[in-house]
C-alpha cells in the first residue's frame, strides 16, 4: 500500500460489503420460499451496494491508495 487508507474509504467498504451480503442472502432466501416480488426488490437492492464499491475502489485506485506501487527513483 502506498498510503494509509481513510476511515471514509474502510467505512464504504465496509458498509457496501454488508449491504451486498444482506441483500444478496434475503433475495436467495425470498426466491426460495417462493416470494417472487420481495426477492425482486431484494435483487434491486443489491446493485446501489454494488456500485458503492465500484466507486469506493476506483476512488482507492485514483488516489494510489491501491494498485501496484511507484517503481523507486533512479539513483543517477
Amino acid at each position: 500500500m502506498n498510503s494509509p487508507v481513510t476511515p471514509y474509504i474502510l467505512a464504504g467498504r465496509i458498509f457496501s460489503i454488508i449491504g451486498m451480503s444482506f441483500t444478496a442472502a434475503a433475495a436467495i432466501l425470498l426466491f426460495i420460499v417462493p416470494s417472487w416480488l420481495y426477492g425482486l426488490y431484494a435483487t434491486l437492492a443489491f446493485f446501489p451496494f454494488l456500485a458503492l464499491i465500484v466507486l469506493v475502489e476506483r476512488y482507492s485506485a485514483k488516489h494510489g491508495l491501491i494498485g501496484p506501487e511507484a517503481p523507486p527513483p533512479d539513483p543517477e
